[in-house]
């Protein structure tokens, strides 16, 4: 079955759902009852290594401008965007490059095979998500290939509730923008359907930017079954100054991402088994110069579709997890060529269960690939309760992994230049830490090692050379990430073993970063906070912040709740990015409305 007929399918599957939903408030309320599984959650996953959750409530009160904001709220995480409102950004977790971060949605890995450029493309609105899970140490012994420094989960939330959403918003730059949401749970079935659509001239010539992103869910459970369909798509076009190039100006690109994963767990007593099949399809038309559309173009599409099934075991103090994955990754690029490769993976772990003093979890991954042979990797991670529920010292250990790209691999021009013989990069992680509650402030502090070998760089000898991929040999990132209450500070410093060159992404990691992340009732008025110090190794330093401020009328059927927003409140001039400048002082408002 081709894309189109598949996508003209699922239309009108959507359709259909969502003419079903809105006509359905009119009838009999139904609440579906919340199953929990009890093995292998998220939570479980990451009690033992350094992470952050944060929660549908986490991201609805913060005004969010689109769903990678949230991630700017994570201590040690570098989103740096090219585009704003989530148009495009490179994710860095403790000085990691853009490509050694995996992206997931309910598990499953979404980063782009071209380039980690887009491994933000996630075709999913706010309104979709229940939590968003950062593990910040290597995780492919969970994940895969590309979670060598760490990984974002995004879990999609089950429509549980009848509940329908709206959101407007303009604001300068002619910003207009509109969302929706509608859930409609029944007594076997529930299903959901979003929508989300943003535009604008942009802060300055060629950043315009329109966006149009869909999503629909579908759950059925009967007996001891539960079936599960989530899909998303999502297009963007938009002006790309200097995204790639600081010679070319009038850049231009259009991405489109399909995702569709479909699931069947089965929840007994002795056991749980999951059993997903998924698909990604990632369109990408790059013009270096949209006044000149003919002169440079090009196309790039890739697919990665796959299944993956694992079975999860109560045993003593935990549970017991073993799978396997298979996975398929396509490219067919005017830049890169058509190019294949074949993943298998088996896996075997174990998680603690939650109330015990000490909590031992370790985990192992081996990985086959076409290109690279036999790839381990595994994780082990010790906890210990000095006081129950008060105070926990933990300490993890990860080996992790990342295959090469293929425009890291094939791309070539006249001022980038692949490299077909390039090595995997591993990595081994440390990290010693603490977490504690202390008068109902929560605290955490993290010390960490990442020994990165045969690390992947664009480097050159002088100005006047060429960016060539390579593996630049060992390279140690150290730091310590302090997080109390509504304070958070990142230390981090790099030691290569390799000198004598120019660095073009891997070197410049963010050396200070302190923020102050606040939300609070002020009498009537909500108020939210973000103030962000960064210091970079090599690039700017530079001190912004953003606030917002809303108001909840709420009665028994509805609220409405009107926001004004400043992003970048104190004006200030800087670059995530060199050479793409960052836009001033943006004030914009609207209004959600839940029913």
């Amino acid at each position: 079955m081709s894309v189109c007929k598949l996508m003209i399918k699922l239309f009108f599957i959507t359709a259909i759902n969502l003419i079903f939903c809105l006509s359905s408030f009119a009838g009999e309320d139904y609440t579906l009852e919340k199953i929990v599984i009890t093995g292998n959650s998220s939570n479980e996953r990451t009690q033992n290594y350094p992470a952050e959750t944060f929660s549908s409530k986490d991201i609805q009160e913060k005004n969010l401008n689109s769903t990678p904001d949230i991630l700017r709220y994570s201590s040690g995480v570098d989103l740096r965007y090219r585009g704003t409102s989530g148009v495009q950004g490179d994710l860095s977790i403790r000085g990691s490059t853009y490509e050694q971060v995996a992206v997931l949605i309910d598990g499953i890995k979404i980063n782009d095979l071209q380039t980690g450029h887009h491994n933000l493309d996630i075709p999913l609105t706010n309104m979709d998500i229940e939590k968003i899970a950062v593990i910040k140490q290597g995780s492919s012994s969970f994940y895969g290939a590309g979670a060598l420094s760490g990984s974002i989960n995004i879990t999609v939330k089950k429509p549980l509730k009848k509940s329908a959403s709206m959101e407007m918003l303009g604001g300068a730059h002619a910003l207009y923008g509109q969302a929706f949401s509608c859930a409609m749970p029944g007594k076997d079935a529930s299903s959901s359907f979003s929508f989300e659509h943003k535009t604008s001239n942009g802060a300055r010539p060629n950043t315009d930017f329109d966006y149009e992103t869909y999503s629909y869910m579908f759950n059925k459970d009967w007996v001891d079954n539960s079936l599960d369909l989530v899909a998303g798509y999502q297009d963007k076009d938009f002006g790309a100054d200097s995204f790639y190039s600081n010679l070319y100006k009038e850049e231009e690109e259009h991405t489109n991402t399909l995702f569709l994963k479909t699931g069947l767990d089965t929840d007994l007593a002795f056991y749980n088994l999951k059993n997903s099949i998924f698909l990604r399809k990632h369109n990408d038309k790059f013009i270096l110069n949209r006044n000149n559309p003919s002169f440079s173009q090009n196309t790039h599409v890739t697919y990665s579709y796959g299944i993956h099934s694992g079975v999860s075991l109560p045993v003593k103090y935990g549970y017991l997890e073993t799978g396997f994955e298979i996975a398929r990754d396509t490219i067919d690029s005017t830049k890169l060529g058509k190019n294949t490769r074949m993943n298998e993976a088996y896996f075997l772990g174990f998680d603690p269960e939650s109330g015990n003093k000490l909590e031992p979890s370790l985990r192992y991954r081996i990985d086959h690939f076409q290109n690279w042979s036999y790839q381990n990797s595994y994780n082990a991670g010790l906890g210990y309760w000095l006081i129950d529920d008060k105070l926990k010292i933990k300490s993890s250990f990860s080996h992790s992994f990342r295959g090469p790209s293929f425009t890291e691999l094939y791309y070539s021009d006249a001022a980038n230049k692949g490299n077909s013989d390039l090595k995997v990069e591993k990595s081994d992680n440390y990290s010693l830490g603490f977490e504690t509650n202390y008068n109902n402030t929560p605290i955490a502090c993290d010390v960490f090692l990442r020994k990165v070998k045969n690390l992947i760089d664009y480097t050159r000898l002088t100005v006047n050379d060429v960016w060539q991929a390579t593996n630049l040999g060992s390279v140690d990132f150290k730091g310590v990430d302090l997080r109390a209450g509504p304070l958070s500070y990142t230390y981090m410093e790099a030691d290569r073993s390799a000198s004598g060159f120019l660095s073009k992404y891997a070197l410049d990691i963010l050396k200070h970063q302190l923020m102050l992340n606040l939300n609070r009732d002020i009498k009537i008025i909500k108020i939210g906070l973000h103030l962000s110090y960064n210091e970079r190794k090599f690039g700017e330093t530079y001190f912004i912040g953003n606030v917002s401020f809303s108001k909840a009328f709420q009665n028994k059927e509805a609220s409405i709740e009107p926001f004004i927003k400043i992003d970048n409140f104190t004006d200030t001039d800087y670059s995530e990015v060199a050479g793409v400048i960052q836009p001033g002082r943006w004030i914009h408002g609207g209004v959600k409305i839940n029913w």
